[in-house]
């Protein structure tokens, strides 16, 4: 009996003090009349369950599509692309004339095709660059190891025209069809109106 008379004293009192906080409590920010105030209780709020979080698949990254070589268009794609081309037809000369094929050095393609925009950009067609000088100056500045060097160089409409130029030519010719060399660069520039300025460098 003791113990049911603490249970309802305590009822009474907790409901005293709801009443309470009830009747004193301010108006509402919404306008509501008798907005109670929180009563701190010794109740512990067990929180809402959530939901699992979602797995989402791993995001892939779409494919993109090729880039296609536009004759006329200097990108490194559409000169690369003419660079090869130019590199098969001296090569084709070549064994025409019982050569071997000379390998493609991209480090001398890279300095072959600065003295190709140097000659476009300065509009001068010479052996010898007011920028970076003759040949064998031109890839020492660029720390290139050689021992000896040869230099074609051209300004015509296609690569296939600038290579037929340079074997009709005795000093060119001799260069493509040179045993000395071990290994070659073309660099490939177009000029405003889309024709060629090509150089062609071969070292050993």
């Amino acid at each position: 009996m003791k113990t049911n008379k603490k249970i309802l004293l305590c009822a009474l009192l907790l409901c005293a003090v709801h009443t309470a906080a009830a009747e004193g409590a301010p108006a509402s920010q919404f306008g509501f009349k008798g907005w109670p105030y929180r009563v701190h209780t010794t109740c512990v709020t067990i929180p809402a369950r959530t939901a699992a979080p979602r797995v989402t698949a791993t995001p892939r990254i779409p494919d993109t599509p090729s880039s296609s070589a536009n004759v006329g268009d200097y990108t490194t794609l559409s000169v690369s692309a003419q660079e090869y081309s130019a590199w098969n037809l001296l090569n084709a000369d070549r064994e025409a004339n019982g050569r071997p094929a000379l390998p493609l050095d991209e480090e001398l393609c890279a300095i072959a095709r600065i003295k190709a925009c140097d000659m476009k950009e300065n509009r001068y067609f010479s052996h010898e660059s007011p920028t970076y000088g003759k040949a064998a100056a031109m890839l020492t500045l660029f720390g290139y190891d050689f021992k000896g060097v040869g230099e074609n160089i051209a300004h015509h409409a296609t690569a296939e025209k600038c290579q037929a130029a340079f074997m009709s030519s005795d000093s060119h010719r001799a260069n493509i069809l040179g045993k000395q060399w071990t290994r070659m660069g073309i660099g490939i520039c177009y000029d405003d109106q889309g024709y060629v300025y090509m150089t062609q460098l071969f070292a050993r």
